[in-house]
């Protein structure tokens, strides 16, 4: 009996041991300088993602990050979330509310998310560099 264009007695040949054991094995991985951390706790609710335009590509030649953070938090939770992830040290941060963009999508008319950003300093000499390299 077909099902979907399928035949019941249609079944895929079973594929050799070498091939699930070489499919099982964990990749090497390459050191890095500045990694993330696996346990960063609750950071990832403060910190979205970073933002990325050119006058953030700027910022972070002169140890200045920008980055989308939730509407809810603060300059504190900022940077405890910054310092935890990265392993850096924050001299201070600021913090801009976004509001939306109106939008229009033929006779009806909407607005895109207001959203909150914050610019982070860190110490001199000190960079985060898994991001904004080579861009």
């Amino acid at each position: 009996m077909a099902l979907f264009g399928r035949k019941k007695d249609a079944v895929k040949p079973a594929q050799k041991d070498e091939n699930v054991l070489d499919m099982v094995k964990e990749p090497v991985e390459t050191k890095t300088h500045q990694a993330l951390k696996e346990n960063t706790g609750r950071a990832h609710r403060v910190l979205r993602n970073y933002h990325l335009s050119e006058k953030s590509n700027l910022f972070s030649q002169s140890g200045r990050y920008v980055f989308r953070v939730a509407k809810n938090t603060n300059k504190i939770e900022v940077k405890k979330a910054v310092e935890q992830v990265y392993d850096v040290h924050v001299v201070s941060v600021n913090m801009i509310s976004v509001t939306g963009k109106k939008r229009r999508h033929g006779h009806s008319t909407g607005k895109t998310q207001d959203w909150k950003k914050a610019i982070v300093t860190l110490k001199t000499g000190e960079k985060i560099s898994s991001l904004a390299e080579g861009i």
